[in-house]
């Protein structure tokens, strides 16, 4: 009776890891992802906006500070996320969005908050021109690591049989 109840119990098991992730099973690691790159997202508007607002540098450090810190928790969370399936492509995904996201807070945005909380009288013609340069790389990288995004977002939910909305 043991041996019939374990030759089940292996039976089920390899049933279950060959069946792998179901339909549903996409549409719910589509949804999580696409919630955290909304609140990303969401949360470079706030930052954006403290600059755009005008708001005190203090403000704007607080943002940019926010801001880096959920790229930086949402990078940890999906890097030690298990894989999805034997591609991993919208994981993957998510991890280079996240990554080009990081960079570009840590590098150009952390360039535009330096100039933008500096005192006004020390501002240079090279600052004005610096910056419209930043804003133009932002656009550009910010553009590319989207349509990546949505590209295999796309590559995902047509391997899994499902409408994007």
């Amino acid at each position: 009776m043991k041996k019939i109840f374990l030759f089940l119990g292996i039976v089920f098991a390899a049933t279950m890891i060959a069946c792998g992730p179901t339909t549903d099973d996409a549409i719910k690691h589509n949804d999580g992802i696409v919630a955290d790159q909304k609140k990303l997202l969401e949360m470079e508007n706030d930052f954006v906006n403290t600059i755009v607002d005008g708001d005190d540098a203090a403000d704007i450090k607080k943002a940019y500070k926010e801001y880096t810190a959920y790229i930086d928790e949402t990078l940890k969370k999906y890097e030690e996320m298990d894989e999805f399936d034997d591609a991993d492509t919208f994981r993957k995904a998510i991890l280079d969005l996240l990554k080009e996201f990081q960079d570009i807070a840590k590098n150009e945005y952390k360039e535009m908050v330096d100039i933008y909380t500096m005192d006004a009288k020390e501002l240079t013609e090279d600052d004005f021109a610096r910056w419209e340069d930043l804003a133009e790389i932002v656009e550009e990288k910010e553009g590319k690591a989207n349509d990546s995004f949505l590209d295999k977002q796309k590559e995902f939910a047509k391997e899994y049989d499902f409408s994007l909305e």
